[in-house]
């Protein structure tokens, strides 16, 4: 079994394993610019498993930028019974999409 991390990164965590893609908040920097992650919560090699309390000591998660964009449209509904009042309106949050590098642990 491959080596993966549970990271934390724009308050939500995700699982990082070398090769994967992931789509989180916005992270300033252009495309091909490398990131590193440092906040890892769980990093697991095998039958190697580091829990922090918060962060493991000793970990980082690398990545590369592959572009920076938005996310689909979320279209929200107001609407206000026997008021005659109706407003519809939508939001596209800023997403950037990282390609993990590889896990470094000492």
């Amino acid at each position: 079994m491959a080596s993966y991390a549970i990271i934390k990164t724009g308050g939500k965590q995700y699982r990082a394993q070398a090769g994967a893609q992931l789509t989180i908040e916005k992270i300033g920097g252009p495309r091909g610019s490398e990131l590193i992650f440092d906040q890892v919560l769980l990093y697991a090699d095998g039958t190697d498993v580091r829990v922090g309390a918060p962060v493991v000591a000793g970990v980082q998660v690398r990545g590369t930028v592959v572009e920076q964009t938005r996310d689909n449209k979320v279209l929200i509904h107001k609407y206000r019974r026997r008021k005659n009042s109706r407003k519809t309106i939508g939001h596209r949050q800023w997403i950037t999409r990282v390609r993990i590098e590889g896990i470094e642990a000492s």
